[in-house]
């Protein structure tokens, strides 16, 4: 039994033994011819400089590669790998549309090749150079609250395939508007290429990607409601208004000239307890509130409204010497005051706005705007009732 397995052995032993002398023996001596086929293979351009001198370029832009077929001894071509093939060609007389790319091949010596196709479809675009309108986009949380934005530049100058440049309309700039802490702000934004519908268009180059762009905020005021009735000969003071002071928003220019806010005119034999009307809002303002609720007041609580400049207001204690425009102080503070007696007409004068700075100044801390009156009354309303900060 044990002899058997030793025949055995010696048996597989030889014939590996065969197998080996006789592969080497092929290799070494036949080495037979084989053909291999390698795809995919990267085409490069030659004339680019030539494209590049009459303007045209491909397009659309995609991986140029082709097929071939190496025949060579078995041994070279066990050797061969992707990176020793090297296939270009060149595109004669180039125009804009179809045009021929015809195939060569850089390889070594011991092999020949055929490509599958000897030439490739290129197809070439004019290569265009035009000027194009930068438009902000504003988006974020205080959109609404946007005066101005102001862009280094107001175009730039894109280039790219003539089916490309055509398809751009203008050139977005989206500015995010999440926060405002100051008046403007500026941040750096990234400019688009898009079409009409505003999508974008890939494959276009600009001369400028991205910009600064300075944003700077519309102006807000507090102002009361003034209530306007139809009948001349009615008390206007006989009703009252909610809310009584609105925020409007706008450039500083137009603020400075509105001191209230008008309602439409009411016959007061309408209002019952209570009517709903509408605010005028000037031109060039916006604000939250369109509507008031107007109702007959309450006697008793007859209010009187008196408006004040930043120059009214008296800075006791100031040893300092800080100046009214370094509290932030508005062109216009609006009391409101609820009188006892009806018969009492009040003036500026009987009321004095004052701010005292005897703890010192500090610019991040906000100051309350303080009043006295040797007139009685049930309560004063000052807005705003803080400044600074």
């Amino acid at each position: 039994m044990k002899n058997n397995l030793k025949r055995n052995t010696r048996i597989k032993l030889i014939s590996l033994l065969s197998a080996m002398v006789l592969w080497m023996y092929v290799m070494a001596i036949v080495d037979p011819e084989d053909t291999k086929l390698f795809e995919n293979i990267p085409v490069t351009v030659t004339n680019t400089e030539e494209l590049q001198d009459d303007d045209l370029v491909v397009y659309p832009e995609s991986e140029l590669v082709a097929d071939i077929y190496i025949t060579g001894k078995l041994s070279d071509l066990q050797k061969l790998s992707e990176d020793d093939i090297h296939i270009y060609g060149s595109i004669n007389n180039p125009i804009e549309g179809k045009n021929y790319l015809y195939l060569k091949v850089n390889t070594t010596k011991q092999v020949s090749y055929e490509f599958k196709s000897d030439f490739i479809v290129v197809k070439l675009e004019k290569l265009m150079h035009q000027e194009r309108n930068i438009s902000p986009e504003i988006i974020g949380d205080y959109k609404d609250d946007v005066d101005t934005v102001t862009l280094q530049q107001s175009s730039v100058n894109i280039s790219g395939p003539r089916v490309l440049i055509e398809q751009v309309d203008y050139i977005k700039a989206t500015v995010h508007v999440d926060s405002k802490d100051k008046d403007k702000l500026t941040q750096r934004v990234k400019l688009i290429p898009v079409d009409i519908e505003g999508k974008e268009v890939n494959g276009v180059n600009l001369d400028v990607k991205t910009m600064n762009a300075e944003v700077t905020f519309l102006a807000e005021k507090q102002v009361p409601i003034n209530i306007q009735l139809k009948d001349e000969n009615a008390d206007i003071k006989a009703y009252e208004v909610t809310p009584q002071v609105i925020t409007i928003k706008g450039k500083n220019e137009v603020l400075d000239k509105i001191n209230y806010i008008n309602t439409q005119k009411i016959d007061s034999t309408s209002i019952g307890v209570s009517k709903k009307v509408n605010l005028i809002i000037p031109e060039g303002v916006t604000t939250d509130e369109t509507t008031s609720v107007v109702k007959p007041k309450d006697k008793e609580s007859l209010i009187q409204r008196l408006v004040y400049s930043n120059s009214d207001i008296e800075l006791r204690n100031n040893t300092q010497e800080i100046k009214i425009s370094d509290l932030n102080i508005p062109d216009s503070i609006n009391v409101e005051v609820q009188l006892d007696n009806t018969n009492i007409k009040l003036s500026k004068s009987d009321i004095n706005l004052y701010i005292d700075l005897d703890n010192g100044y500090d610019e991040t801390k906000e100051y309350i705007i303080n009043y006295d009156s040797e007139v009685s009354f049930k309560n004063v309303k000052i807005i705003p009732s803080t400044v600074g900060k």
